[in-house]
């Protein structure tokens, strides 16, 4: 497999800004027309991150993300790129972020709910998940657990730091996927995922424990994912600046995901390394494509969509996250 030597990025004209929002009433294309024509990918990446543990639109002036709008961006996509295989990404901070307490335990447990009914094939553990993340993956009764939460057989971190009574998750994972426009339909294609979450920052002279330190932990998985995949992606929960240097530091790896950049930025090269970002609060989704030349050199195209009014929303999602509002408004009763 070729390493890649170039990116196309393509900058969606009403979703890619540096603008960590889009203003109010600026959207009136619809999806259909926002996703574009199909010229030929052979393979989509889409991701989101930072749900907050919230299944409903963002508290904002302009009401966009939640669950139902998010499914149903990935299912209108399939539908109209049938000949696009899609592998569905988590970026981090998907949990509420505490636990202890009823609601906080009962968000945290809908997102799992949600994640196991529809579920992302990669899911990332930021560093506001971890607290939720050691009790579902303790090692009394994970079996069971993993049975009623599917969704953490996807769950990846190379850099998370459990305790001894929990199952850390894998630090990467690799999806082998096949499609008509991959390799001329003859063989498959293998993409790796490593996942990684930034600490918080405490103060001088505090450390985060709950994460080791990312930079230093993700070179020795990346020359060991790095031989078992043609294209290596680091899915971050970090910041624009902290992804520019995971790109520098790590050459080998194709793409960098700052899952935390508080807003959707231009693509950016380090080397033959593409850092794309993903929006704060689950608010658009973004969407990178692949393409795979006659000689199976790897190019992409970027861009992200609101997930506001214009995006059809999964009925089936839009049951489970009422279903989960009315359950949460009985504990405030």
């Amino acid at each position: 497999m070729k390493r890649v030597l170039c990116a196309i990025l393509a900058l969606a004209c009403l979703s890619i800004s540096a603008n960590t929002q889009t203003e109010p009433g600026q959207n009136t294309l619809s999806l259909d027309e926002r996703l574009g024509t199909d010229d030929g990918a052979a393979l989509a990446i889409l991701f989101g991150a930072n749900m907050h543990g919230n299944l409903d639109l963002c508290d904002c002036n302009y009401p966009r993300g939640g669950l139902a709008r998010r499914v149903g961006y990935v299912e209108a996509f399939k539908r109209k790129f049938k000949d696009t295989p899609v592998i569905q990404v988590e970026g981090g901070y998907f949990f509420f972020g505490s636990i202890g307490y009823p609601m906080a335990d009962l968000k945290n447990d809908q997102v799992a709910r949600a994640f196991s009914r529809f579920p992302p094939d990669v899911i990332n553990i930021g560093r506001d998940d971890l607290s939720y993340a050691q009790r579902i993956l303790s090692k009394e009764g994970l079996s069971e657990r993993t049975k009623k939460f599917p969704m953490i057989k996807n769950l990846i971190s190379a850099n998370a730091v459990f305790g001894a009574d929990a199952e850390p998750p894998p630090p990467y994972t690799v999806k082998e996927v096949a499609g008509p426009r991959i390799y001329g339909g003859k063989k498959s294609i293998k993409i790796g995922f490593i996942g990684l979450a930034a600490p918080t920052n405490p103060g001088a002279g505090v450390i985060d424990a709950t994460v080791s330190n990312m930079f230093q932990t993700v070179t020795r998985v990346v020359l060991k994912a790095r031989k078992e995949c043609d294209v290596l992606v680091l899915v971050a929960h970090c910041d624009l600046d902290s992804a520019l240097r995971l790109a520098s530091e790590n050459l080998e790896v194709d793409v960098v995901i700052s899952a935390d950049s508080g807003g959707i930025y231009n693509p950016r090269r380090i080397g033959n390394t593409l850092v794309v970002s993903a929006a704060p609060g689950n608010t658009q989704e973004s969407d990178l494509r692949l393409y795979i030349d006659k000689e199976g050199q790897i190019t992409y195209k970027f861009r992200a969509n609101d997930l506001d009014a214009l995006v059809p929303v999964d009925p089936a999602a839009a049951a489970f996250a009422d279903a989960a509002r009315a359950e949460r408004e009985r504990i405030l009763q």
